[in-house]
């Protein structure tokens, strides 16, 4: 029972025991009063009696006596009247029935008030003439009686439906900072901070507010705290200082990660030899700030959010870009020059560009890291040897037999018009085997022919169809989840061009909405960039998400280096970190960045998923640092030892 019920209930309780004592009081008062009332009336009334027979007392005129009883006692309050004439014992007896009219039953059989019995004897002068018994009748003192409990019951009602109100109003008034009290220790539970509770007038709740409102804003304070280690730890190990881009260890896990996983694209590498000369000639000042505004020109011309920049020496740069083709690589590779050459402030045009570009297409066998590096080495090599357009190409998949751009659109969009995509799942599981969600993976089955997710996801993303490739996936997978209760929950990738596009989004939520059974079975998964570049967009999808109670995670946690204070304002189920973060776990620089990043979303609840893990050891060393999930073949292998 809640505190409201219990101290509504006894305040009730005693409130009711009050009002009964009183009514009590008053019934007995009224009945005592009914009592003497009655007695002094039977009184008067033989009185009245004696004097009214005392004449035919006298004259033994026994007619008139009895005219006289029978004008006196009819219609009053009597039960029974005896006259004993003591001349010659003769008796007028006159007795009327027991009924009182409008008196329930029950009431007069309560025998409230006693039956009283009045005698007297008429004398004139010493001579004794009758004895005269009179028996009350209680009718009127009853119907008095129950007009008077009628009356105090509807009074009594009334002021206790009165009392009712305004006891649970002011209980209410009063418990109110109570509830918010309660709602504000779950959500700092949830490690969600609000605004301070406002402070309400009660002086022993004043005491408890000012207490939680201090507990919330130190905790919030210590978790923010938190944060910020944990991004100033993530910088340290892998942001350059100068740049703001990444350094060479961040490079060198991205790189792991993208062959691991794909290695459709390309490299970039450029060197230029402006901020080579810019040190020697003018100092380290000037040469840190062309550094900056190099990076900064970088960063806006790379708008694909899959491209990511570093700086892995003075004046060396990489850009590796995922699922970019040839060309995508040449535009890059041309902007870059032209950023150069705006820096070089010769407006006669007439010095050569002070920077050399190699790119490198990734052949799409290629998992060596070491071969696409030396690839791009080489490009870099052949364009200093044409000083005036310093960009040169090596490209593997020259010779492949693979698809251009419209290829890829007409065979996806084939493949959603014949449903020629097959899923699988990969489940996402915690250390004791217990299941959180399973990933799904598609790929195109078109009579012999494979096509994996890497070999075509880039080209959804490029010929912007990710929003009808998701409302495709979304949808199968809510007819299998309806098909199969046992099936999930299950997690569906979101591309870039669905979450930045308002259609797609007003078909999600109206989808949630239509199924809201499925929700806690199905889990949208948003790369961080999107989170990162566009908050506003993604804010509309969460919060359908959070409206209809349906999971979200972020995919690639940890991977940008904005700040992780993103993780607070939407909440998410989970987090999939970065295969940058768990690649070399041997590294003890790694192992603390990805404790504190891992720390930071623990502390607010959400669950960090760890991608790719293959061995015991790898699965031992991440709980250790705070690493709830885990996903990858280890789990698959040991599903076949057991099967």
């Amino acid at each position: 029972m809640t505190l409201y019920r219990q101290l509504f209930t006894w305040m009730l309780a005693i409130f009711f025991l009050l009002i009964l004592a009183v009514t009590g009081i008053e019934l007995n008062t009224t009945r005592n009063f009914l009592l003497t009332q009655q007695s002094a009336e039977v009184n008067n009334t033989i009185n009245s009696m004696g004097l009214a027979l005392a004449p035919y007392l006298e004259d033994d005129d026994k007619v008139a006596v009895e005219s006289v009883i029978n004008a006196l006692f009819d219609g009053g309050f009597y039960q029974e009247v005896r006259l004993k004439m003591l001349s010659d014992g003769s008796e007028i007896i006159r007795e009327y029935p027991i009924h009182v009219e409008g008196v329930p039953d029950w009431y007069t059989n309560l025998e409230l008030f006693p039956v009283i019995t009045e005698e007297r004897t008429f004398t004139s002068g010493w001579l004794q003439l009758a004895e005269v018994t009179v028996v009350s009748h209680p009718g009127y003192a009853y119907k008095e009686m129950w007009r008077s409990t009628i009356q105090l019951g509807v009074w009594i009602g009334i002021l206790f439906v009165i009392a009712m109100l305004i006891i649970a109003i002011q209980l209410s008034r009063s418990l109110r900072p109570l509830d918010t009290i309660t709602k504000r220790a779950k959500e700092i539970a949830r490690n969600k901070f609000g605004e301070p509770i406002p402070l309400p007038p009660t002086r022993e709740l004043k005491t408890v507010v000012r207490a939680i409102n201090q507990m919330s804003s130190q905790l919030e304070a210590y978790f923010e705290q938190q944060a910020k280690e944990a991004d100033r730890l993530r910088e340290h190990a892998y942001r350059d200082t100068v740049s703001g881009l990444g350094n060479r260890s961040f490079f060198v896990g991205q790189l792991k990660s993208w062959l691991a996983e794909s290695a459709v694209g390309g490299l970039v590498m450029v060197k230029v030899d402006l901020i080579t000369d810019t040190y020697r000639n003018q100092g380290f000042a000037q040469g840190d700030t062309i550094v900056g505004q190099f990076a900064k020109k970088l960063n806006t011309t790379l708008t694909d959010a899959d491209c990511t920049a570093s700086r892995i020496s003075k004046d060396e740069f990489v850009i590796l870009a995922p699922n970019s083709t040839g060309e995508d690589l040449q535009i890059i590779g041309e902007s870059i020059m032209a950023i150069v050459n705006d820096m070089q402030h010769d407006p006669m045009g007439i010095t050569p560009p002070k920077v050399a570009i190699g790119l490198a297409v990734n052949g799409s066998d290629n998992r060596d890291a070491s071969v696409l590096l030396a690839q791009a080495d080489n490009a870099l090599t052949q364009a200093r040897n044409t000083p005036n357009h310093p960009v040169s190409m090596i490209d593997q998949t020259a010779n492949d037999a693979s698809m251009g751009k419209q290829q890829w659109k007409s065979l996806i969009l084939d493949a959603m018009a014949h449903d020629w995509f097959k899923f699988k799942f990969q489940s996402a599981s915690s250390s004791d085997q217990a299941v959180i969600h399973q990933e799904v993976f598609s790929a195109i089955e078109k009579g012999e022919d494979y096509y994996g997710a890497a070999h075509f996801l880039g080209a959804v993303e490029q010929l912007e169809l990710g929003e009808s490739f998701d409302r495709y996936v979304v949808s199968h997978m809510i007819e299998r989840l309806g098909d199969d209760p046992n099936l999930g929950p299950i997690a569906i990738n979101l591309t870039q061009n669905s979450v930045t596009n308002a259609s797609f989004i007003r078909w999600l939520t109206t989808t949630m909405q239509k199924h809201r059974n499925m929700a806690g079975r199905l889990f949208f998964e948003i790369p961080e960039s999107v989170f990162v570049r566009f908050p506003d967009h993604v804010s509309l999808l969460t919060e359908a998400a959070h409206r209809f109670n349906f999971g979200f995670g972020v995919d690639n946690y940890g991977r940008n280096f904005q700040s992780l204070d993103y993780l607070n304002k939407f909440k998410p189920s989970y987090v999939k970190i970065d295969f940058a973060y768990t690649s070399n776990l041997d590294d003890e620089s790694q192992s603390h960045v990805l404790a504190s990043i891992c720390r930071t979303a623990h502390n607010l609840n959400i669950t960090t998923i760890a991608t790719r893990v293959e061995t015991e050891a790898q699965l031992n060393k991440l709980s250790e640092l705070f690493v709830n999930g885990f996903q990858g073949f280890i789990f698959e292998k040991k599903s076949e030892n057991h099967g």
